[in-house]
């Protein structure tokens, strides 16, 4: 459905993309997880032709995206960041006009519209002005006006960006039943918990992709577990696990061990260690982690900071 080979993109002297090479399966949900700046809307934006690369290729339904653009166009839906739909329009005459567009009859657009509204489970709002809908139904209209052409490829840029969670989940559990009626469906998210659902996930950093595989068997990747420590000072307990070993991640507000037996080591740390450790857990990796672990910085993009003293300075303690 996408095959994408060396892909660049360069603005001026910054080089957003940096030889991108991925493949997305028919059918599959598959992500593009990063932090802001890392990447992931110069490609989108690419694959849903409204970029052009500087180097490489990428083809989405056997089509280039540069040369093959209105028939790429022709068979994908697309959500934006940014709010597309009409908002003085109700959802009703949105998804109408956009059947319009896209050369329906109007009987047939006006069909297509009852059908998606219903589905999407918008029916008692359909007559709305957009305007006056919930956070939440404003976004699932923008996926209903994606689903106006009946695309077998939807992408979906940060769909779900300044939403609450439930608004989120609902939206999510739209785009899984699409999914699983067969249709593919790329997004990009800077949520861990969006990317689950994805049946594999590309993690991108500075452009380049740093991993790519089911979110299982990249959180595997980092086997055993992952313990934190937040202490007196960290800097101090950072050179201690060091120096026995124990060296902790760069990067992060927390002192973040990756151990194959962290109920093994843990005990051990908590009585040895001349620093004071005022919180600590231990939990399985998550996406975070193994993004943390590949790049140095957190999925919110931040760079390694060395952690300093706390006040009371250090002195020897158990977990709380």
């Amino acid at each position: 459905m996408v095959d994408v080979r060396g892909l660049v993109k360069r603005y001026d002297k910054v080089e957003a993309l940096r030889g991108v090479d991925l493949a997305v399966r028919a059918g599959e949900r598959f992500a593009l997880l990063g932090p802001n700046g890392a990447g992931k809307t110069t490609l989108f934006s690419i694959l849903a032709t409204l970029r052009a690369p500087s180097e490489g290729t990428a083809r989405v339904l056997g089509h280039d995206v540069v040369t093959g653009r209105d028939a790429v166009r022709r068979a994908m839906g697309i959500v934006f960041q940014e709010p597309a739909i009409e908002q003085r329009l109700s959802g009703r005459d949105n998804l109408l006009l956009m059947g319009l567009f896209y050369g329906l009859k109007t009987a047939a657009a006006r069909q297509r519209a009852t059908e998606i509204l219903t589905q999407l489970g918008l029916a008692d709002a359909a007559d709305r002005p957009a305007r006056t809908l919930s956070g939440g139904q404003r976004r699932k209209l923008e996926l209903a006006r994606a689903l106006v052409s009946d695309p077998r490829i939807l992408f979906l840029d940060e769909a779900t960006l300044g939403l609450d969670v439930d608004s989120r989940r609902g939206f999510w559990a739209q785009v899984s039943l699409l999914a699983a009626a067969g249709r593919t469906v790329f997004f990009t998210t800077h949520y861990m918990e969006e990317a689950e659902v994805a049946d594999r996930i590309a993690l991108i950093d500075a452009g380049r992709i740093v991993a790519l595989d089911t979110p299982r068997a990249l959180k595997a990747r980092l086997g055993g577990g992952v313990i934190r420590l937040q202490t007196d000072d960290d800097a101090q307990a950072r050179e201690w696990l060091g120096a026995h070993g124990l060296a902790p991640e760069p990067g992060g507000q927390e002192l973040m061990l990756v151990h194959a037996d962290p109920a093994a080591v843990l005990p051990e740390v908590l009585r040895a260690m001349p620093i004071k450790v005022h919180r600590v857990s231990v939990n399985e990796p998550s996406l975070e982690d193994v993004f943390l672990k590949l790049t140095g910085r957190g999925l919110g993009g931040d760079a390694p900071v060395p952690a300093g003293p706390r006040a009371g300075g250090p002195n020897r303690g158990g977990a709380s």
